[in-house]
């Protein structure tokens, strides 16, 4: 028991190290900006922040904020040279700094397709304050083509501060949710109920705020169901009668009667059992399905603009 203990403590501290040393003592391609080629980007809309920076002869590392979600960190490449696999994440000290401590934050895995890498929100956190302190953060992987060769990617902390707290401006005006966070949704029944609570008026809010935001929704899809307690005849119109209170309170709150398709299917689709009280709560559904169109452009008022004075 304490051996397996001492193991799982002490390995990842091992490999840590080892991989420290192999990349020291091997020769390390590294790509990166310096002082007189750093370049930060930073666009945006409504529904998504994008800053990012670019690596010379390699791609970007990209700081990926989509609304009503935490930032992700993710690394573009124009031409993958690292094998797939565990790559290593750490926090180097500022090149003016070099007698300083290194972070080594664990391994992620890097992918053959675009985005190669992604981070946990926790990481790419640590990336955003590690640039904030000066330091850098690096990826390192071997080579796909040699073993005994390594690929170093680091981003540079020269003028992060600046562009930083214009990305926040970005932030700031973002959406409170994604698409893909109302363009599911389901409000569950009572037995033969079918008026709607203060937290379905709540949910249903959110969705018809999202509307209001994107030109790209076109559709909407209300489909009401029930149990089988009872009389088919009865509930299909039960289920129809749900979906009809859906209806009202959306139109009613300025959503286009012209988007919206109501259909109703009584107990004839159940996604549970009905010999349990739990799966026929689960029966008793009204769902909500949003379409977009993912080809339309995001219209220019929509869009950041980046600021052009001191933040």
């Amino acid at each position: 028991m304490y051996l397996s203990t001492f193991l799982s403590i002490f390995r990842p501290v091992m490999m840590g190290l080892l991989l420290a040393v192999a990349y020291s003592s091997s020769q390390a391609l590294e790509y990166g900006s310096g002082i007189a080629n750093t370049e930060w980007k930073l666009s945006g809309s409504i529904f998504e922040c994008r800053f990012e920076q670019v690596l010379p002869e390699y791609g970007n590392g990209v700081f990926y904020h989509q609304a009503g979600e935490d930032i992700l960190f993710r690394l573009e490449t124009r031409k993958n040279m690292m094998k797939v696999g565990k790559a290593g994440i750490s926090i180097t000290p500022a090149p003016w700094h070099p007698s300083k401590k290194s972070e080594h934050l664990g391994y992620t895995d890097l992918l053959p397709e675009s985005p190669n890498l992604e981070l946990d929100p926790e990481r790419s956190n640590q990336f955003l304050h590690a640039l904030l302190e000066g330091k850098q953060p690096v990826i390192t992987r071997r080579t796909y083509y040699d073993n005994e060769k390594f690929i170093k990617i680091h981003l540079s902390a020269i003028h992060f501060k600046d562009f930083y707290y214009k990305y926040l401006k970005c932030v700031d005006q973002l959406l409170p949710m994604n698409f893909s966070q109302v363009a599911r949704s389901k409000v569950l029944f009572g037995g033969g109920k079918e008026g709607l609570s203060p937290k379905d008026e709540d949910m249903l809010d959110r969705i018809i705020y999202y509307i209001q935001y994107d030109p790209r929704v076109f559709a909407l899809y209300i489909d009401g169901h029930s149990d089988n307690n009872g009389r088919r005849y009865d509930n299909r119109q039960l289920s129809k009668r749900r979906a009809e209170s859906i209806e009202r309170y959306l139109i009613k709150k300025g959503v286009d009667p012209e988007m919206v398709t109501l259909r109703f299917h009584g107990q004839r689709y159940p996604i549970a059992s009905n010999k349990t009280a739990a799966g026929r709560k689960k029966n008793r559904r009204v769902t909500i399905r949003l379409e977009q169109r993912e080809d339309m452009s995001i219209p220019p008022e929509l869009q950041f603009v980046l600021p052009t004075d001191a933040p």
